[in-house]
Parts: structure tokens; sequence; C-alpha cells
């Protein structure tokens, strides 16, 4: 990473290449399967086409592998900080599209957004572009402090802005945010052992699901902000779906339930659009 930082963006996504042509490694190949295994009926249902392509797991994993090269040289850019024109091939690269206004009709009541996404697409693009639209805020993540290539993607965050809250930290630290009328991104879409979790549909397959995005939900009485940063052509296009709220004639227990479904819901209808963008080597079931 840190010689990739003097090399032009062409240079560096051209050296990737080669080694996304391979496919996964092995481990990660084995979680694509079992994962492909889980999710396939779901796709199925969804895009009988999507499921077939995905079914072929060889040639899906270099899909992957290529997507992920794509995302490794665009992290490395991002690297390089948001000062002027340094980050201004963000905004070329990113096209924000008109659904945009839902996030802002949420953050005109001044209490900030709770926006959740997925391991899908590009969302370290998509926090640098809001940041570079004028939304500050925050985003919660495991924090792996003797790991370098983590504290890099840290530090890379902060170039824009964006301060990462460790996931183990107290509550206060993500309400906070809100209660500024920041942006507050949380990443749900993965299993998290160490986190709270209950199993939820995903693909209509058992996934345990955090339920951190139903707390912040019910503790700030606001709703989850859906968006996701997907490649489309040779552009990305960040996108934003309908609000989520809690709903109020269930109780406490099910209304989490309720909303943790179609949170999953979103995320896969997500997956089967552009399936090779999402991280399949990374075990969700």
């Amino acid at each position: 990473m840190r010689a990739s930082g003097w090399l032009p963006p062409s240079a560096v996504a051209g050296a990737l290449a080669p080694l996304a042509a391979r496919g996964l490694p092995r481990r990660h190949r084995a979680a694509l399967e079992a994962n492909v295994e889980a999710a396939l009926p779901g796709l199925a249902a969804l895009d009988p086409r999507k499921a077939e392509r995905v079914s072929d797991t060889r040639a899906f994993g270099r899909e992957v592998a290529r997507f992920a090269a794509e995302q490794a040289s665009h992290w490395v850019r991002l690297a390089g900080g948001a000062q002027g024109a340094r980050g201004a091939w963000v905004d070329d690269l990113v096209e924000i599209d008109a659904s945009v206004e839902r996030l802002d009709e949420v953050l005109a009541a001044g209490r900030g957004a709770i926006v959740v996404t997925a391991h899908i697409g590009n969302w370290e693009l998509l926090c640098a572009r809001l940041a570079r639209r004028g939304h500050e805020g925050a985003v919660v993540g495991r924090v792996r402090r003797k790991d370098p290539s983590h504290q890099w993607l840290v530090e890379l965050r902060r170039a824009y802005g964006i301060e990462t809250i460790p996931q183990d930290a107290s509550p206060r630290e993500p309400l906070g945010v809100l209660r500024r009328g920041g942006v507050l991104g949380l990443l749900t879409d993965l299993r998290v052992r160490q986190l709270q979790g209950i199993p939820r549909p995903l693909l209509g397959t058992p996934a345990l699901t955090m339920t951190a995005p139903a707390a912040f939900a019910r503790a700030h009485d606001a709703p989850l902000v859906p968006v996701r940063c997907v490649r489309r052509g040779t552009r990305y296009v960040l996108s934003v779906e309908e609000p989520l709220r809690l709903r109020p004639d269930l109780d406490r227990a099910d209304a989490a339930r309720d909303l943790l479904d179609r949170q999953n819901e979103i995320f896969g209808r997500w997956i089967a659009d552009t399936p090779e963008q999402w991280a399949w080597h990374q075990r969700r079931w």
C-alpha cells in the first residue's frame, strides 16, 4: 500500500489484475462456496439467471476476485486524501442519483441519520462521496489495534473527516454523532459473533444478524437509511432506499425483528442485483 501510493492509479489497477485473475485464495473460496450454497434458493427466487451464474463457483469466484482488486485500487487512491483537487476524482467516479433526497429529508430534522449499508459495491467510496458532499459523521467498525493494514483504513477514512468508532465502544459515542446532526454509518450484513445478534432470514436462509441497528433506531427514535454505492458500467452510483422505521404497533422484540427483516430483504435484493460486488469471501451463514 505504501509503495502503490506513489504510482498512478492505472498502474496500481494493472498490478492487481494478474493477482485477481488467479481467483480467490483457498480459504476464501471455501467461504464463497458455503455462502453460495446457503444463498442459492433465495437468489433463484429473485433472479434465476443470476443464480445460475453464481452457481458456477469457480468462474464466479474469479468475478468476485476481479471486483475486489478494483476495490483495492480505489482504496489506495482514497488514501491520497480528500483536499481540493486531490479528491475531485471521487466526485467524477461516483454519481449521486435523485434518491439522495431521502437522506436529505432525514437530515433536515437536525437529528442526524443512521445509514445502514452492506459489504457491496464500494463502501469506502460511499463514505468519501458523502463526506465530499458535506456530510460529517463516523462509522462503527471493528478496530484491530495491532493490525497495521486496518489502521491504514482508519487513517484513510480520517483523511475524509470520517472517524471510526470501535464496535465495543460505549453507545454514547455513536449516539453523540447523531445528536450533533451527523451521519452514523453501520455495515450490518456480515456475521459478527462478538456482538449481540439474532437469526433473521437473508436470501431465504437464517443468518446471524446484529441487533445494533434496531437498538440505535429505538434509542434515537430515528429510521434506518439504507444506502449503497455500486458500479454501473464505468462509474459508481450512490443510491438511497426508503428509510426503515420501527413499527409502533409491535412490541419491542417483534418491532426489532421486523426492522431487521426489512433491512435484510433490501440487502438480499442488492446482492441479487450485483452479485459479483458482494463480499462472498467472508462467511455469512
